[in-house]
């Protein structure tokens, strides 16, 4: 039986696993990436938990996947210079592993093998057109086409954090302006909140915690009824549900699954995304896309970067 390793490469966490051509998790190990102790101590990280799954296949591993935040170079197997591994800079990751190793050594993005994961075995399995948007700090896309991971000419392709849903919106970091991820990502719904409150000094609980407000404390004034804060999550499901509609009209996925902590906030933002796709995408498109909740959590990304050395190794 052959079997694979996926890496969830993070800026706080490296978590690896051994995986069976089933999708079974047969061994794991998470360990802290250690930022601090520069590139050689988070690569020296991430080889010893490789080699902790490693030691308990035997001869058995055929290939390891490894997702990285971008952005990357995954046709050259480099990791060029991502934000959160800032001592991370042209690394070229896949001879690193496979001169480790002896066993050919495949990377894409995290977002993307997030997507092949749940794609393979959470919400998309069985689905072949598919795609999942990831909202955190940012707003990550990976789209599965024809069972296909869609990559683009250098791997940088469903950055649907940066559809543009206000061409006269504010800069976005990227040199784009109103791009999605500033609106509906945790970061954007906690800047136009704050900007709301000033504005209009609305009643609401939320200004007890003004200076530190998260997303996590607007979801939670919703769900207890907090007027203002559940209008603030309406008004985002409303600004994903934009964006959403341009992907699906672009890619004609069937389904959608939205991850990250933003979708813990569950129905207050689920429905007005699904009214907004619905009132806005395509006839004969609409009434058959579904937005679901991702299902695989934290294993996504280990699952999907197996699943995509076992497609690649082929």
């Amino acid at each position: 039986m052959s079997l694979y390793v996926g890496v969830d490469l993070g800026g706080t966490n490296i978590v690896s696993g051994l995986v069976d051509e089933e999708g079974r998790i047969l061994a794991r190990d998470k360990r802290p990436t250690r930022q601090d102790l520069g590139l050689d101590g988070s690569l020296g990280q991430m080889k010893e938990s490789i080699r902790t799954v490693v030691g308990q296949a035997g001869d058995s591993v055929r290939a390891i996947g490894i997702g990285s935040p971008g952005p990357i170079d995954p046709f050259e197997g480099v990791v060029l210079e991502p934000e959160n591994l800032p001592a991370w800079r042209n690394v070229p990751l896949v001879r690193i592993v496979e001169e480790e190793f002896g066993v050919p050594a495949f990377l894409d993005n995290d977002a993307n093998v997030a997507a092949l994961g749940e794609q393979w075995q959470g919400a998309g399995k069985g689905v072949k057109f598919f795609m999942c948007v990831t909202l955190g700090t940012g707003i990550g896309g990976g789209a599965v086409l024809d069972g296909k991971l869609l990559q683009g000419f250098n791997g940088n392709a469903a950055e649907i954090g940066h559809i543009t849903i206000d061409y006269d919106g504010p800069p976005c970091p990227c040199g784009n302006r109103g791009c999605l991820e500033l609106y509906a990502s945790a970061t954007g719904i906690v800047r136009r909140t704050k900007e709301r409150m000033e504005r209009e000094r609305p009643e609401t609980s939320l200004w007890e915690k003004f200076e530190n407000l998260t997303a996590k404390d607007i979801s939670q004034a919703a769900h207890e009824g907090d007027e203002f804060a559940r209008r603030m999550y309406e008004e985002t499901g409303f600004l994903l549900g934009v964006g959403l509609v341009s992907a699906i009209n672009l890619y004609n996925v069937e389904v959608i699954a939205l991850g990250g902590g933003m979708a813990h906030a569950g129905e207050i933002l689920f429905e007005p995304v699904r009214r907004t796709v619905r009132e806005r995408a395509l006839p004969g498109v609409r009434d058959k896309v579904r937005i679901v909740p991702s299902q695989l959590g934290d294993d996504a990304g280990l699952l999907g970067a197996a699943r995509m050395a076992m497609q690649q190794a082929e």
